[in-house]
């Protein structure tokens, strides 16, 4: 199981203003694979910002407070995406108000810990390519307990390692809220036959291409039918989402590799659609309760 490393936490206050009338206040902190970040700022003007991430993270940006209305992210709103490269940002003035948020960030690493097939959201921000600014794709309300976990980390009753093992507990549980929320079901799903058959058909190419790398849009052209059907569709008929069913058909095909050829490894965890080995082998646990190299 892995240890974490909280001897490394690492926290901060800083302060920031210029002759606009821009200030930030900030309160930041870091360990292992998590940041935390807690800010409120005055912005006079809107102005664009260069933002230089200190390392590759995936950012939940909770929106404590919003003094202007007509902004993309409202109040008590989130909005998750990656940070990767630095980016020049449209930031929107607030007058003589307050803009306060939260930032909850978590490594790629750490996100494939916690990634499980069974949720529509993390299938598909899994398979979501970068982008150079980030984008209001992944945003839904804020609950309360999302408020109350956020207190409650900003107000952690500890010091030291048992610090970080909390805050890491807490961001766990943050972060579950939010694929939680992400994962409701929108409108009721109403399928007609044609729209089962054409669900079918994409199941039937995925049992005969299931290792060729294809994306909900391309089978969505292919069967005809518009993506949010075939994402709400397929879960609903085959009890998985398209990208879980595709990683179980794998997983079941690197086992067989594994057990029947006696295959290394690497090789599978590469045939099996995987860059990184310890994903695989940490996806291959979930499924089966054992290492890959235990089947070896």
């Amino acid at each position: 199981m892995r240890q974490p490393d909280h001897s490394s936490l690492r926290e901060q206050k800083l302060v920031n203003r210029d002759q606009s009338g821009y200030e930030i206040e900030m309160q930041k902190t870091s360990f292992h694979q998590i940041d935390l970040k807690w800010a409120s700022y005055i912005n006079p003007v809107g102005r664009t910002m260069t933002f230089r991430p200190e390392r590759p993270m995936i950012i939940s940006h909770f929106r404590l407070q919003e003094p202007a209305s007509g902004q993309p992210l409202s109040e008590k709103q989130f909005i998750v995406y990656r940070e990767q490269a630095p980016y020049d940002l449209q930031v929107t003035a607030t007058g003589k108000h307050k803009r306060s948020f939260f930032e909850l960030g978590i490594s790629e690493d750490f996100f494939e810990q916690l990634f499980t097939p069974e949720s529509p959201f993390m299938n598909t921000f899994r398979e979501k390519p970068s982008e150079a600014v980030p984008t209001f794709t992944f945003k839904a309300p804020m609950v309360a307990a999302m408020e109350r976990i956020i207190h409650e980390i900003k107000h952690a009753p500890y010091t030291g390692h048992l610090k970080g093992l909390y805050l890491e507990a807490k961001s766990v549980e943050l972060f579950l809220q939010q694929v939680q929320q992400l994962d409701l079901p929108g409108r009721p799903l109403r399928l007609t036959p044609a729209d089962t058959e054409r669900l079918h058909a994409v199941k039937s190419y995925i049992d005969q291409y299931y290792g060729e790398v294809c994306s909900i849009s391309s089978l969505a052209r292919m069967a005809g039918i518009n993506q949010t059907k075939l994402k709400s569709g397929f879960k609903a008929l085959f009890s998985h989402t398209v990208f879980g069913y595709v990683s179980d058909i794998r997983l079941q095909q690197a086992k067989q590799l594994l057990q029947d050829q006696k295959m290394p490894v690497n090789e599978v965890a590469e045939l099996a659609g995987y860059k990184h080995p310890h994903h695989f082998s940490a996806a291959f646990k979930r499924k089966f309760g054992i290492l890959p190299r235990e089947l070896r």
